[in-house]
């Protein structure tokens, strides 16, 4: 019996083997073949979370849950470009040395008044290529496993997210940001600029909370790091002074890079990644800078109607 014991165990690992290349070759076809990738997002997309419990009164959000998995699923595939491209970099081939940077509207309104703001220096260190690549796999690990799992759901007429684990996160931030409407009118108006960007970055970055503290130690709604607030004069907790430390933040990174695009590269990743050409390979700051443009579109009509006036 032992003798038949031992024989089936290497049977066993071997089969073991074989279903998880499988899954490898699998996920890997789904990234790179955009139809067989489009046909798992529209699969999963009608599947309910597999271990989570939907509210009674959940409906189901096709149309947006698929819009929310091809977003992951296009993270996934920028990320793994990145990282392809950085290596070609390190090998010095010609081809590697450049990006097209993400277009943005130059008819954004933002004050270049900013001569008196005083703001400190950035200390943080550049990032190295392992450090980059190693961001970039996990990142597009983690979209992946979101594009496989979470769900877009209606609950009272508002979506939200319902992860694998059944946990509910709002999809919409628009009314959490909303509620800071009043301290973003005062600070955009002290510094002569757009309302509409400094709900963009409040939304990008904390998503409305005041409380919010990244993995890096970034504090607050506009998420400042110890340092730089320190530097700029704020208490990052509260949130009046995050908001106005946020915006002249902001606003000298404009000053010194000359546009928005790069200016939101250096408020996301630091100045010196900006000027030594890592920030576009930080997978985080792509999307940054894809994702901010749209929510600026998104406050400008907001700040322009009567419901924030009011």
């Amino acid at each position: 019996m032992g003798d038949s014991v031992i024989k089936y165990i290497p049977r066993y690992v071997f089969r073991w083997r074989v279903f998880w290349l499988l899954v490898f070759l699998f996920v890997c076809s789904s990234i790179y073949f955009p139809s067989l990738g489009d046909r798992l997002i529209n699969f999963m997309s009608a599947q309910n979370p597999p271990f989570a419990r939907l509210p009674d009164n959940a409906r189901p959000d096709f149309e947006t849950t698929v819009t929310y998995k091809k977003e992951k699923l296009t993270i996934v595939r920028t990320n793994l470009k990145n990282v392809v491209m950085i290596t070609l970099r390190d090998l010095g081939l010609k081809e590697a040395k450049s990006k097209k940077l993400v277009s943005i509207s130059a008819s954004m309104p933002v004050s270049a008044s900013v001569e008196k703001i005083s703001v400190p220096e950035d200390t943080r260190a550049p990032q190295n290529d392992l450090e980059i690549i190693r961001d970039n796999i996990v990142d597009a690990f983690k979209a992946y496993f979101d594009m496989l799992t979470v769900r877009i759901v209606t609950i009272d007429n508002k979506p939200v997210m319902i992860g694998d684990g059944g946990e509910i996160v709002p999809y919409d931030k628009t009314d959490r940001i909303l509620q800071w409407a009043k301290e973003i009118e005062f600070a955009a108006g002290k510094y002569d600029t757009d309302p509409a960007i400094i709900a963009a970055i409040i939304e990008q970055e904390s998503g409305g909370n005041p409380s919010a503290v990244s993995r890096a130690g970034a504090v607050g709604l506009m998420q400042l790091m110890p340092g730089t607030a320190r530097g700029l004069g704020v208490d990052p907790y509260d949130p009046v002074q995050n908001i106005d430390g946020g915006t002249r933040y902001f606003l000298h990174q404009y000053r010194t890079f000359g546009s928005v695009e790069l200016a939101l590269a250096a408020y996301n990743s630091g100045p010196n990644n900006v000027k030594n050409g890592n920030y576009l390979y930080f997978s985080e700051t792509q999307g940054y800078i894809t994702n901010v443009p749209r929510l600026i579109e998104k406050y400008r009509e907001l700040f322009n109607s009567p419901r924030i006036k009011n």
